[in-house]
């Protein structure tokens, strides 16, 4: 398949003729797509039939490969995808934070797209603000378009704050990335918001129930400490109380 391949292109998969894949065929899409993604390419499948999609999302490659009803979409993302190669389009990452006590407050105001060319940056910075901050909300209403690699990014940083005892709010009103997040199961990733006032409520909501109380120590007055003559006297008069009691045999 890769015979004819030349560097950065797209290769798009139609399924349409195809029932069944097996273990292999998946270790092959998977290594097919390393090697395009290696050299600035993109793989895009399309077309795929039942099974194979439950296949798919059994296995969770639906988080890694991108998938398209038809083969009209796949080619159209593959031209914008051309067109913003050809502009001089810049994929740094800028984002304009707020810090508070319970929490910041991450927008992203630069590039649009979360793709491979500005995971790793995207990723870097988000855990560089994590240790400084137990929550963060990632504002995403700038956001178009994030693809597999972006995906693989926020399941990776959802790994990240599980095991570091942090959390990420987002918050995005966008129908694209609504449709996004339900196509590859991701709703339940991180809690999500419509609006910032929604996320900074439930943030210091959850940064109040955080704080811990200084323990309260019982002080016993020393006046009703029990010394340990007037534990004898109780114990010898509870024995002698209960020979009385009983009968004899």
């Amino acid at each position: 398949m890769l015979e004819n391949y030349k560097h950065g292109q797209t290769v798009i998969l139609d399924f349409q003729k195809l029932d069944f894949i097996d273990s292999a065929g998946l270790t092959a899409l998977i290594s097919i797509r390393k090697k395009i993604l290696a050299t600035q390419g993109s793989l895009k499948i399309v077309n795929i039939g039942e099974r194979i999609q439950k296949l798919i999302q059994i296995t969770r490659l639906h988080r890694v490969f991108e998938i398209y009803d038809s083969l009209e979409e796949a080619i159209e993302s593959s031209k914008e995808k051309a067109d913003q190669s050809n502009q001089s389009y810049s994929y740094d990452v800028k984002l304009q934070v707020e810090h508070t006590e319970s929490y910041s407050l991450i927008k992203i105001e630069q590039p649009d797209s979360l793709i491979a060319a500005n995971c790793q940056q995207f990723r870097d910075k988000i855990k560089t603000y994590l240790q400084k901050s137990d929550i963060i909300i990632l504002n995403f209403d700038n956001l178009c378009n994030i693809d597999s690699e972006g995906i693989a990014t926020l399941i990776h940083l959802n790994r990240y704050v599980r095991e570091h005892d942090k959390k990420i709010f987002l918050v995005y009103n966008n129908q694209v990335l609504t449709r996004l997040f339900k196509l590859h199961f991701l709703d339940d990733l991180f809690p999500q918001f419509q609006t910032d006032e929604e996320a900074i409520n439930a943030a210091e909501s959850v940064a109040l129930r955080q704080q811990v109380s200084p323990e309260q120590t019982l002080i016993v007055p020393e006046s009703e400490t029990v010394s340990d003559s007037e534990s004898e006297f109780s114990d010898i008069h509870f024995l002698s109380s209960w020979k009385k009691m009983r009968k004899p045999c």
